[in-house]
């Protein structure tokens, strides 16, 4: 019971851990114009290569709208608009609002990808390069800086951004064409259903930018068909694993009954007969702790088969079983059995062994599908009692 008990443990843990994640993860924050996080960021991991991405949706009016600022000593070392203008490092600028076909107010995915060795500054738009631009030689971030999400640095208003923002994320990595892709196709709510492939290279994520300090009108919210295809998932893992338990008791129900069922009916086969047998003979390495099969059946009735006409006629005396198992090496050869009463020190004779190959038959097929431990066998030498062996 306690293995059965300790499979339904481990069957609905697994549901329960992914159940009790960050529900933030679910979240998106909606801004209105003026409204911004800033904080500073630990930028010593991405001096030399970046991948910001982000999902948006933009419904605001200004010319710029920036989404995501990091200034350093004064100057904008990276800008991202959501509108596709004016994406910027280290001074080099991409306008792209033209190649954006996205509607207002639709979710899509944006990624802006650099390193050093590459010098080349990537704009993806729903998993699509829409410009690239080369940065100069030996150019690096600068630490230390500071990080704006939802507007740019300065007072004027044509930088805010106003709409929904989620799943903003920084690694440290420039994710190739094909990862921007897969990410983007894979759907907003992809970090939810299964683990994000770069989840190590996370350096800002965005349960920890749902934490920070936020100044100005930002609501979180819950993304409805995010949180619709997590109660599913989780809805849908549930049932899967009620099944596997379901399965698992009836399969454990289904051995008990036949292994009470089995006890039951050699007992009262033996008692019917009044004989018993010597199942010594399977604690033999060839059966030991193996299920018993069919085949081993047959095994053992051949092997019997091959012998006991060649017994008829013989007294079964110490000194010959000694031998016999001494000669023949075969240890599925049931010698054993030949020490109880009724065949030691007496001549042995076909009745003898008809009577013992009627036993075998009898009571080997209500072994097949157990397994022979030695726990096993020691019931079923208690039960079947050698000393009255065919009595």
């Amino acid at each position: 019971m306690l293995l059965f008990l300790s499979i339904a443990v481990i069957l609905f843990a697994s549901v329960t851990v992914e159940a009790s994640d960050d529900l933030s993860k679910l979240k998106s924050l909606t801004f209105s114009p003026n409204s911004y996080i800033q904080f500073t960021p630990d930028w010593s991991s991405l001096t030399t290569v970046i991948s910001v991405c982000a999902w948006i949706k933009d419904v605001g009016s200004s010319p710029h709208r920036n989404f995501f600022t990091y200034q350093a000593s004064g100057s904008d070392e990276m800008t991202i608009l959501a509108n596709g203008n004016h994406i910027g490092i280290f001074g080099y600028y991409m306008h792209k609002q033209s190649s954006i076909t996205v509607p207002k107010g639709t979710w899509h995915h944006v990624c802006a990808t650099w390193s050093y060795n590459s010098r080349t500054h990537r704009y993806y738009v729903n998993g699509v390069l829409l410009g690239s631009q080369t940065t100069a030689s030996g150019r690096t971030f600068r630490t230390g800086g500071s990080l704006l999400v939802g507007k740019w640095y300065g007072t004027s208003s044509n930088h805010d951004f106003a709409g929904e923002m989620a799943y903003l994320n920084v690694y440290r990595k420039e994710l190739s064409s094909s990862e921007v892709a897969s990410m983007a196709n894979a759907g907003m709510c992809s970090n939810i259903a299964a683990v994000d492939q770069n989840e190590d290279y996370k350096v800002i994520k965005w349960e920890d930018i749902l934490k920070k300090t936020r100044t100005g009108s930002i609501a979180a919210n819950y993304v409805g068909k995010c949180m619709d295809a997590r109660i599913e998932e989780a809805e849908r893992k549930q049932n899967s694993t009620a099944e596997e338990l379901r399965v698992a008791l009836a399969e454990k129900e289904e051995l008990s009954t036949r292994l009470n069922s089995t006890q039951i009916e050699l007992t009262e086969l033996l008692s019917s007969l009044n004989r018993t047998w010597d199942w010594d003979v399977f604690l033999t390495d060839q059966f030991l702790n193996e299920t018993f099969t069919t085949e081993h059946s047959l095994l053992l009735r051949s092997s019997w088969d091959g012998i006991a006409d060649k017994l008829v006629g013989i007294r079964i005396t110490e000194e010959f079983l000694t031998l016999s198992a001494h000669i023949d090496k075969d240890e599925d050869r049931p010698w054993t059995m030949l020490y109880s009463e009724n065949y030691f020190n007496e001549i042995f004779t076909k009745d003898m062994a008809a009577r013992l190959t009627s036993i075998w038959d009898g009571i080997s097929e209500k072994l097949v599908g157990i397994t022979l431990t030695k726990e096993i066998i020691e019931l079923l030498n208690h039960v079947t009692d050698k000393t009255n062996c065919g009595k």
